[in-house]
């Protein structure tokens, strides 16, 4: 027999009150990886590495770049410049 809010309801197979296991819930720790400091010390270890094998260009390695660069610059504004061109053809 079951009383829910003054009905009594017989053959049902319902308990009062669910029986709840009180289990110490144990806190699981995260694998803790490198700390910051640590992270830090590496990045910045990598950046002395890169400097360390850095140099500075000579003339005609510079030029060489600079040629490279600037041709990339031209192509892909001339490419602009055609679809401007193009659309503005096409609308008119």
């Amino acid at each position: 027999m079951f009383i829910f809010l003054g009905v009594k309801m017989e053959g049902t197979n319902v308990q009062s009150e669910p029986q709840k296991e009180h289990k110490k819930e144990e806190k699981k720790e995260k694998p803790r990886g490198p700390s910051i400091f640590a992270k830090l010390k590496v990045r910045l270890e990598s950046y002395k590495r890169v400097i360390n094998v850095s140099r500075k260009p000579d003339r005609a390695e510079f030029l060489s770049s600079l040629k490279i660069t600037g041709s990339g610059i031209v192509l892909v504004g001339l490419i602009g410049f055609v679809i401007f061109l193009v659309y503005f053809l096409v609308t008119k």
